[in-house]
């Protein structure tokens, strides 16, 4: 966006003191304060032998203004020079018009890899406004890596994907109906989720209150048969995995 204004400034710099466009280039940079100017240059980076608060006051004062910079003041061994902002804002519409909805990509990141995950939510619950923070700000770090050239990889990871299912699936064989899934699926699948994690918690709780054989002795609990259905999941047995589809 400054390209063209620190070009002027790097020629007439360049010209009025002697040292060379390469090294007088990377000195100019933007101000850290717009108060004091647009752009700054750091004379010590000149690497001239005489004192840089009496150089920046000398090329101050030599400084010519031109369409592109109206102005140069020195500030101790730095140049604040203003810009042209009629000439910055044309500048900044013509580029925008040229490049379109590409305007401000850069290959900064060409090479490098990074994969951004969101909104990961819990598939036994329903979707939040938690979740929705979480997907547009994952979202704009994902466009903002591959804006600037990374091999950006978006990834909802879709969160206890295991024995949460199979506890589901075992709550829907007791709780659930096909006629209240139809009706409103997420809904009827929280509820059934939230009866059947009470029911395995009060036999959990039964359990842990029965002597040592006795709980041994007890059939598989809840949980217990909730892990094994997901593990026949993973086994491809089709009746586990029709009720999931």
């Amino acid at each position: 966006m400054y390209d063209i204004f620190k070009t002027s400034i790097t020629t007439q710099i360049s010209a009025l003191s002697g040292v060379s466009a390469e090294i007088v280039e990377p000195a100019v940079g933007v101000s850290n304060n717009m108060a004091n100017g647009d752009l700054t240059l750091t004379v010590s980076r000149l690497r001239m032998k005489d004192n840089p608060t009496q150089i920046a006051k000398t090329l101050a004062e030599q400084w010519k203004a031109d369409d592109m910079v109206t102005g140069a003041e020195a500030a101790g061994p730095y140049i604040n020079f203003r810009i042209n902002r009629t000439v910055l804002t044309r500048s900044v519409l013509q580029t925008v018009h040229a490049t379109g909805p590409k305007y401000g990509w850069t290959n900064e990141g060409a090479g490098k890899r990074v994969i951004v995950e969101f909104s990961s939510p819990n598939i036994a619950k329903p979707f939040h406004v938690g979740h929705l923070r979480s997907t547009i700000i994952g979202n704009f770090i994902y466009k903002l890596h591959k804006a600037h050239g990374w091999d950006a990889i978006s990834m909802n990871y879709l969160g206890d994907w295991g024995t949460q299912y199979g506890l589901l699936a075992l709550g829907f064989e007791r709780f659930g109906t096909e006629e209240e899934l139809v009706a409103d699926p997420i809904k009827h699948l929280f509820d059934v989720y939230v009866k059947v994690s009470a029911a395995a918690k009060e036999e959990a709780e039964h359990i842990e209150a029965m002597d040592a054989d006795a709980a041994a002795a007890a059939s598989p609990t809840i949980q217990d048969q909730a892990r094994a259905y997901f593990k026949s999941m993973e086994d491809g047995d089709e009746s586990a995995l029709a009720l999931w589809q």
